[in-house]
């Protein structure tokens, strides 16, 4: 009965790793994929992610359960055209296979997501608008202009985060940290993939930027779910013997389209934040700082956010490639959240430059969240370990 017992698990483990090792094969010696600059004006790019992340409840259960495993995979796929000198056209589009724990029936704990990336439950019926796996579609144009500076318009389906509250160490979920919070403010409300329009300029150290798009609430007690956001950022730019800096900071509101706390009128979004990267060793060594606000007046998960950490590029080993991030964040909410006191969030992740060929790359990050929820009242905290593998394909 023993060996019979060992047989068919010996059996069905083998039937497990057919079936994921040509993956594995696949983003390890992707030879037969193709993308090339087609022209000098057309460009065509993308990514394929795969991820995996493993929930172990410290305090706290998950529908009765203490560790829970999710994966997905993400195809990330663009296009760019350069119609004539300075202008861009642009469309990019995901298709993914699995959730991970970005959707509700995964039982997922915790308000913040631990993997950022857009997944399959967030590519249909984008913002309620009946369109699937499209996210972006726009034109910009650049301007020279002597007395002023460069001048950069863009308009169509946008995201604001391309914009707004950007960050060089901590704002890229395919390559950098995974948790929403270490990749974009979310104090700052800032939609994705809906019609807008966004101005920039650049003069010498200083970048002004303004942007206008209209989204669609989710909250469905709501009659009328459309509203706008507008929102504006000054940065400066400051280069020095240690390396380059971006300090930047941000305000942005919306109309009154979101609930109050008792559900009896409607209140803006509003607040402002600050988004800053240094480097201390050029290429090799920097610090992300992030903070922010936002008003308590309309129904909201949390009122004042910090963060930071440090990251550390492969240079320093000899591998350009590599790099590695570890970050702490800690949110307040309001006090009339009923859930949520705080939350404090850490993340540390290492990245491996698996192959680099003209084109081509793929690398492996093996990345550690830590999540804890203090519940109001007092008793009832929630504490996780995420375990997570994140293979990347670009090209």
């Amino acid at each position: 009965m023993v060996v019979e017992t060992c047989y068919i698990f010996q059996k069905n483990n083998m039937k497990r790793m057919r079936r994921i090792l040509p993956f594995f094969l696949f983003l390890l010696y992707p030879a037969s994929l193709v993308a090339v600059d087609v022209t000098e004006k057309l460009r065509i790019g993308g990514s394929l992610t795969f991820v995996y992340q493993s929930l172990e409840m410290v305090s706290g259960e998950i529908n009765g359960s203490k560790n829970r495993d999710r994966g997905s995979l993400v195809l990330d796929f663009n296009i760019s055209y350069s119609p004539f000198r300075d202008s861009e056209l642009f469309l990019r589009a995901s298709f993914a296979k699995g959730s991970g724990f970005n959707e509700e029936k995964s039982g997922y704990p915790f308000a913040l997501r631990c993997n950022a990336d857009d997944l399959s439950s967030d590519l249909h019926n984008i913002n309620g608008r009946s369109r699937d796996n499209l996210q972006e579609a726009w034109f910009s144009k650049k301007f020279e202009l002597r007395s002023v500076g460069s001048f950069k318009m863009t308009g169509g389906i946008i995201d604001s985060s391309a914009f707004i509250d950007d960050n060089s160490y901590a704002g890229d979920e395919l390559s950098q940290f995974m948790n929403e919070t270490f990749v974009r403010n979310p104090l700052a409300n800032l939609p994705s993939y809906d019609l807008g329009f966004a101005l920039e300029m650049e003069r010498g150290p200083l970048r002004l930027k303004a942007l206008a798009m209209g989204s669609k609430n989710q909250n469905e007690q709501m009659a009328k779910k459309d509203y706008l956001w507008i929102g504006s950022e000054i940065g400066l730019e400051i280069k020095s013997a240690f390396g380059t800096g971006n300090y930047r900071f941000y305000a942005y509101t919306t109309n009154r389209k979101f609930e109050n706390w008792t559900g009896s009128c409607e209140k803006r979004l509003k607040g402002f934040g600050t988004s800053i990267d240094q480097e201390i060793k050029r290429e090799a060594f920097g610090f992300f700082i992030r903070a922010g606000w936002q008003d308590d007046s309309a129904r909201i998960d949390y009122e004042r956010m910090i963060s930071g950490g440090v990251s550390i590029n492969g240079n320093l080993w000899g591998r350009k490639g590599d790099g590695a991030g570890i970050g702490y964040a800690y949110l307040t909410a309001p006090f009339r959240n009923p859930d949520i006191k705080s939350t404090e969030v850490i993340e540390a992740y290492v990245r491996f430059e698996l192959i680099s060929y003209k084109f081509l790359s793929s690398d492996l990050t093996f990345d550690y969240q830590r999540l804890k929820d203090r519940a109001r009242p007092l008793g009832g905290t929630k504490l996780a370990n995420i375990y997570g593998v994140r293979m990347n394909l670009n090209f």
